[in-house]
């Protein structure tokens, strides 16, 4: 498999089906509900945390092993069993019919794989090797957790409302509008939110507008 072309999917409005029931599906699945989807698990057994999951989203769960069929009417298919045949064959008759397929541990027979993630409100940064070691992106995703917080999380939830602000202030000067941004969005704003300061990050939006 190649490396990829990367892309953001809003999964609310897919058809997902993940087929498994273990470690590997409970990854898959809570990455999935994080972005919106309602995934349907099929499976006669179910991780002890992925039932939970099911239970709090009311997600629907085929207890029962894998059939040919499932999945033909998805968009999404993530097959994760402890069989290698049913994983090739799952795959293969999704992808027949018109499915992206993430077969677990078989970047060969996958159109798609599942990067390395850190979510924080509206900020996801990922990272993927192409399938090649998943391992790595995973290292690099723990590295970079500490320059990805949560406060930077909370520091663009504050941008996106204050777009508004900034266009009601400015609605037919486009310059205006860029510059104040330019001035805001500065590397020292960028430490205050990646270090938590909510404060200051308040602060210097503040001063910017009085300024702009």
């Amino acid at each position: 498999m190649s490396a990829g072309y990367p892309v953001m999917l809003d999964v609310s409005r897919l058809s997902v089906v993940v087929v498994g029931g273990g470690e590997v599906a409970l990854r898959k699945v809570r990455g999935l509900v994080e972005a919106g989807a309602e995934p349907e698990i099929v499976s006669p057994e179910v991780h002890p945390e992925l039932r939970e999951i099911i239970r709090a989203h009311g997600l629907t769960w085929h207890e029962r092993p894998y059939l040919p069929g499932d999945g033909f009417e998805s968009h999404l298919v993530f097959v994760a069993t402890d069989s290698r045949r049913v994983n090739e064959q799952a795959g293969r008759l999704a992808a027949e019919n018109g499915a992206l397929v993430d077969v677990a541990d078989d970047p060969r027979h996958s159109h798609v794989h599942v990067p390395a993630v850190i979510r924080r409100d509206d900020v996801v940064v990922a990272f993927s090797t192409g399938g090649a070691s998943p391992l790595l992106a995973r290292r690099l995703r723990e590295r970079l957790e500490a320059v990805v917080t949560p406060g930077l999380g909370r520091a663009a939830r504050r941008l996106a409302e204050l777009r508004r602000e900034v266009r009601a202030r400015w609605p037919e000067d486009e310059a205006r509008r860029r510059g104040a941004w330019f001035a805001l969005v500065t590397p020292e704003f960028l430490d205050a939110a990646i270090e938590g300061r909510d404060e200051d990050v308040e602060h210097r939006i503040t001063a910017c507008l009085s300024q702009s």
